[in-house]
């Protein structure tokens, strides 16, 4: 009884660090988007919906 007691805790115990780590990296790829949308980059907007390069941007990479 002692071994099944001890295979059990084990998978427990990797099943819990698996759901800590898949929790850490949803929250960690929420937070970056998050941060995408809260303080976008200067080369895209979205307006709309609509996904379109600032001009100013497009002026200086045609340069």
């Amino acid at each position: 009884m002692g071994e099944k007691n001890k295979k059990i805790q084990k998978k427990e115990i990797v099943r819990t660090v698996l759901i800590v780590t898949i929790i850490c990296i949803a929250i960690y790829i929420v937070y970056m988007l998050y941060g995408l949308i809260k303080t976008p980059t200067n080369i895209f907007v979205v307006e709309n919906g609509k996904l379109t390069m600032e001009e100013e941007t497009i002026r200086i990479y045609n340069t």
